[in-house]
């Protein structure tokens, strides 16, 4: 993946925190789309063609801009398009999505591609990690960073005819913060108060010096929708109720798009999504009116309809073989950078597995470039340390494991442990199946731990199984993706390893990390949240926690995350097997994709793109 230079401002813009692109909901989705924040006229980030078969490379915005370091933030030029969508000649795309999920609640989607065409937030990340205006206009800040002002775009619609306005920006946070679902207990985690300052400026408040407009900018949680939602839903109260209205394919964002209740269908798993005619960005003649997303779990099959135009957009989940043949068939093969990165989890808490000799064997062993080659197809890059490359104060001579594994020296290993014929163990290893190529992963490391008399079982399930598996969901009600207590890791039928396909919100490289082996904050000190490697190394958490408060001092930061680096080679909770590459395949007749591995998997926004 390629890396990219950081500046203190550079930095700045990139401060804050991540959140996987996995997360509550079907891990690794097929074909998304990324927040559809505005017009691509208002931010003006240039459409660029990538090679058929290497990555593409980010773009430059073309609008006005500065740097949030400074007192005033950036702000954009007007948006010239005002042609209504009933104007335009209606253009219909059909889209694949590997894994059904009715969750559009804004709050926690696990639905994040369909979600992301109906809400905005009030930043946005360019390609280039230059933070830009959404249905914020400018932002100022106080001399420590922890009180923001943030002026409000005017003219601003929700899809139930209410006006945006700072009503609706206190109750959307407010909301998010007291539903507490998904991403946002790390998003908002420094969020003290919000408040209106009046009818289009709004103060938010946090609790220590933050970057409040990459929080703003969130790929997760931070998405804006109407003050009348409750009432307008009909729903009984804004927390069950509402989100049972969510769950019944409804939305009431300011986006380009809306859903399509009529068309859409939960029987047949399609969500329908239409064009809001009085989107403020306005429409152009040959943007898309109309996306129809349609539910093709089977790569094959997913292939064979995007070679007989009945699918627009396909993903083709790390299956890389099939790029020769929809080349061929004319098919548009475009790569892009993204953040996110196959992370091998070990249990911690384990017997065997909790012996850190015997997890830096297992480490040692494994052959990383056939992973990547076989699994992924070359389509990703070995990475040292903690951070994925292009992140800030990724250090490419952070130690790490041979890429091609050393059997005698994993051996070795085993022997200073107490084990010198082996381990003689059987282990499960499970991964999502809406990430086909975590099996073929599995498959590899299974022939390269067998020398140490592992044997490895790799079970795929949905990746709401897998979250429960690992211990993160209620276990008296039984719902997932809610804090379980830190003892289930101990027990018989905790997960053994799991293989995540994994991502972040942001780039702030604090949170990945802090996700997959950190102790987490209070209140959730002894509850799994996320972190199911179950890695218990105070000092580890309390150093990586203070890395993040000294982003702003690149010295002070760049020396702790290489300490941070190297206590993580040593202790191997874990291990980052390959950083991924996006390949998106694409009807010959779309135009405007630009890759912004700001947003997961680098998804795709499809009101910028245009048909011809």
């Amino acid at each position: 993946m390629p890396q990219r230079s950081i500046s203190l401002s550079d930095l700045l813009n990139t401060k804050m925190k991540t959140r996987n692109g996995v997360t509550t909901g079907q891990a690794a989705l097929a074909v998304v789309v990324v927040i559809l924040l505005a017009a691509v006229a208002f931010y003006a980030v240039t459409s660029t063609s990538g090679s058929s078969t290497t990555p593409s490379t980010s773009t430059t915005p073309t609008s006005s801009s500065t740097s949030t370091t400074g007192t005033t933030s950036s702000t954009s030029t007007t948006s010239t398009s005002t042609t209504s969508a009933q104007a335009v000649t209606p253009q219909t795309i059909v889209v694949q999505r590997n894994a059904w999920s009715p969750d559009m609640d804004p709050r926690e989607t696990s639905t994040i591609d369909v979600v992301q065409n109906m809400y905005e937030t009030l930043t946005y990340t360019a390609p280039n990690g230059t933070v830009l205006p959404g249905l914020a206009t400018s932002w100022t800040h106080s001399a420590d960073y922890i009180t923001w002002t943030y002026t409000l775009r005017q003219g601003v619609t929700f899809h139930d005819g209410t006006p945006f306005n700072s009503t609706a920006v206190v109750y959307s946070i407010n909301e998010i913060v007291k539903y507490g679902g998904g991403d946002a207990p790390d998003v908002w985690d420094t969020f003290k108060s919000v408040a209106a300052n009046g009818p289009y400026s709004v103060i938010i408040t946090n609790t220590q010096a933050t970057n409040e407009p990459v929080v703003t900018a969130a790929a997760y949680a931070a998405f804006m929708f109407s003050p009348n939602i409750v009432k307008y839903s009909g729903a009984a109260n804004d927390t069950v109720g509402l989100h049972s209205w969510f769950l019944t394919l409804h939305d009431d964002g300011s986006g380009p798009y809306m859903i399509n209740s009529t068309g859409s269908s939960i029987s047949q798993q399609t969500i329908e999504l239409s064009a809001y005619k009085n989107y403020w960005g306005g429409w152009h003649h040959g943007q898309i009116t109309s996306i129809i997303v349609e539910t093709v779990s089977n790569v094959n099959t997913a292939v064979q309809y995007a070679q007989k135009g009945q699918l627009d957009v396909i993903g083709i989940s790390g299956q890389y073989q099939y790029i020769p043949q929809l080349l061929s068939a004319g098919l548009q093969v475009k790569s892009g950078p993204s953040f996110s990165a196959v992370w091998l989890l070990f249990n911690n808490q384990h017997q065997y597995l909790n012996n850190q000799l015997v997890r830096e064997a297992l480490l040692t062993a494994i052959n990383y470039q056939q992973v990547v080659n076989q699994a992924y197809f070359g389509y990703g890059s070995m990475f040292p340390g903690i951070i994925n490359p292009g992140k800030p104060f990724y250090n490419s001579n952070a130690p790490t494991y041979p890429n091609a594994g050393n059997k005698t020296e994993a051996l070795a290993l085993l022997r200073e442990a107490g084990y010198p014929g082996g381990l003689n163990v059987t282990w499960t290893v499970t991964y999502s199946t809406g990430s086909p190529f975590l099996g073929t992963a599995c498959q590899i490391i299974q022939t390269y731990w067998a020398p140490l008399k592992v044997t490895l079982n790799c079970q795929g399930e949905g990746f709401a199984q897998v979250t429960k598996q690992a211990g993160y969901f209620n276990q008296t009600t039984g719902a997932v993706f809610e804090p379980g207590p830190i003892s289930y890791a101990s027990t018989p039928s905790a997960q053994d390893i799991v293989l995540l396909n994994w991502v972040g919100a942001t780039a702030d490289p604090w949170l990945v990390p802090d996700e997959l082996f950190a102790i987490q904050g209070a209140p959730y000190q002894n509850d799994i949240l996320f972190n199911w490697s179950y890695f218990r190394n105070s000092t580890f958490t309390n150093l990586l926690n203070q890395a993040r408060l000294d982003e702003s001092n690149p010295t002070v930061a760049q020396a702790e995350w290489n300490k941070l680096n190297l206590m993580f080679y040593q202790a191997a909770p874990g291990w980052g097997l390959f950083a991924e590459n996006q390949v998106w395949v694409l009807s010959p007749h779309l135009q405007g994709y630009v890759p912004n591995p700001y947003y997961g998997f680098d998804y795709i926004f499809y009101y910028q793109l245009t048909y011809s």
